[in-house]
């Protein structure tokens, strides 16, 4: 019985395995520190029909994750230049187990061409999930411990912590991957004997604010690496099922305590997104719009709770009318885009007018079982009919509509920014929307001139506002004329 965290299973019968004579070839490499060779070997044996193995993707990300020398470890040492021959060879034979730049930079393109020729899931199984209930019973994540390899190189042992993580977003946390300093103690002897040594390993100095960023600094591609995987399982599920959705994303999920609904507990992917909307390069901006888009899309199904969703959202939206304006101009790509949007505006307009403040501590709310499901089967018993799993959300009424945007706010300016969008938006929804789904509420709204009143009502008094005005007004005064011209 099919799950609807896991890629459907055609996506990876056209591939199989690198096989264990093509994995020792890689590991031969990476056991003496030929991360470049080893890695060059790897991208030349896979391809669209072979798949890397699971360690060796960890690999691949421990050495694209490594950071950079700083400018403390690249300082010459004088009280190395004093050591004994044999210690400044062994430290020398040490360092060179430790991944390079280039090898480093290497890593993070191989990762992006094994995106493209080989399918999310088998890459993605690399990486911890969180387990789905089945029948009452827990599955193995994506990522269940593989039996033990022969291979025992410096890195491989590195990147088991991959497989120990709760989820991926771990991963791209600052400090999960530290660069060792050179003053690191070694072991004399072969590679293997160094690695089996018990001295504690030394990590280079980190600030304390650098240490808590949810994205560290070496990470963005490896962020950009698992959207483009979660976007890329999205399209091949909408083909496959006519929902667009990524199930590999809703693995990274947690479920709910119970294991009977749906799920909604996103603050990670969340802490992501507001960090990414706060920095000031463009390609980190997009980022965040990315994952944001791949998380509302989950709405479009049952797994995944909009309301609950929603409280954990609204909190966090920013507080600047540019930033605000950024966020929601990143929401209108698609019609589940524009209908989630519309709903976040009435919540937060909502939350303006109860006067609940915007910094109050997240809500406890209690997820409502999946609508047809018993406990038994959990999620996996629908999905022999994927419109069943389609979410029933709707448009709020034009009513409501028109008393949002009249009501006052708390925070003026903002509260236009959102009710601008807010009323764009739902306009748009409905002037496209085929004439069986037009609400006629607003049709005879838009006729008898309530939506202008409300228009003039909402954006007049200042000259930001007349601007936000005249737009609306003449975007009102098309969507009449086309009325007129459809005989309405």
């Amino acid at each position: 019985m099919e799950s609807p965290m896991m890629t459907p299973p055609s996506d990876m019968e056209k591939e199989k395995e690198l096989t264990t004579r093509q994995a020792a070839l890689i590991d031969s490499a990476f056991e003496e520190g030929q991360y470049e060779s080893g890695i060059a070997m790897l991208e030349q044996l896979c391809s669209p029909t072979d798949y890397p193995s699971k360690s060796h993707v960890r690999q691949l990300l421990y050495i694209a994750l490594y950071p950079p020398p700083s400018s403390r470890t690249l300082a010459p040492n004088h009280k190395a230049s004093q050591e004994s021959p044999s210690k400044i060879s062994s430290r020398h034979a040490y360092s060179t187990l430790l991944p390079s730049p280039a090898a480093s930079e290497l890593a993070k393109r191989t990762l992006r061409v094994l995106a493209d020729v080989n399918s999310p899931a088998s890459l993605l199984r690399a990486l911890p999930a969180y387990p789905e209930p089945t029948d009452g019973n827990t599955a193995p994540s994506l990522a269940d411990p593989e039996l033990p390899s022969d291979a025992d190189s410096f890195v491989a042992l590195e990147a088991v912590r991959f497989r120990d993580c709760k989820n991926c977003w771990n991963i791209l946390k600052s400090g999960f991957i530290k660069s060792l300093s050179e003053s690191t103690s070694s072991f004399p002897g072969s590679p293997r004997k160094r690695r089996r040594g018990e001295a504690p390993v030394k990590y280079a100095h980190m600030d304390e604010e650098e240490s808590s960023l949810v994205v560290g600094e070496n990470a963005w591609p490896v962020l950009d690496w698992l959207l483009f995987l979660f976007e890329k399982d999205e399209l091949s599920t909408e083909a496959s099922r006519k929902v667009r959705y990524s199930p590999l994303l809703l693995a990274q999920i947690p479920p709910t305590r119970s294991d009977t609904g749906s799920k909604w507990d996103a603050n990670d992917p969340l802490e992501i997104v507001f960090h990414c909307f706060r920095q000031q390069d463009e390609s980190r901006r997009a980022m965040g719009s990315r994952l944001l888009s791949l998380l509302v899309n989950l709405t479009s199904t049952n797994f995944f709770d909009l309301p609950l969703f929603m409280n954990l959202l609204i909190p966090r939206l920013p507080s600047g009318v540019e930033e605000m304006h950024d966020l929601l101009s990143a929401m209108s790509s698609t019609s589940t885009l524009c209908k989630f949007k519309v709903t976040m505006c009435q919540r937060y307009l909502t939350r303006s007018r109860a006067g609940n403040s915007r910094g109050r501590g997240r809500p406890r709310a209690q997820p409502r079982p999946l609508n047809g499901i018993a406990k038994q089967g959990s999620v996996a018993s629908v999905r022999s009919d994927s419109k069943s799993n389609l979410s029933r959300h709707t448009l709020p009424p034009a009513s409501e509509l028109l008393h949002l945007l009249t009501m006052k706010a708390d925070t003026d300016a903002l509260s236009k920014t959102i009710k601008y969008d807010l009323l764009v938006t739902y306009g748009i929804m409905q002037h496209q929307a085929p004439v069986e789904d037009k609400s006629q509420d607003w049709l005879e709204m838009l006729q008898n001139g309530r939506v202008t009143e409300a228009v003039e009502e909402a954006f007049g008094g200042s000259n930001d506002t007349d601007a936000l005005q005249r737009i609306l007004l003449g975007m009102i005064t098309t969507w009449q004329q086309d009325l007129i011209a459809d005989g309405a």
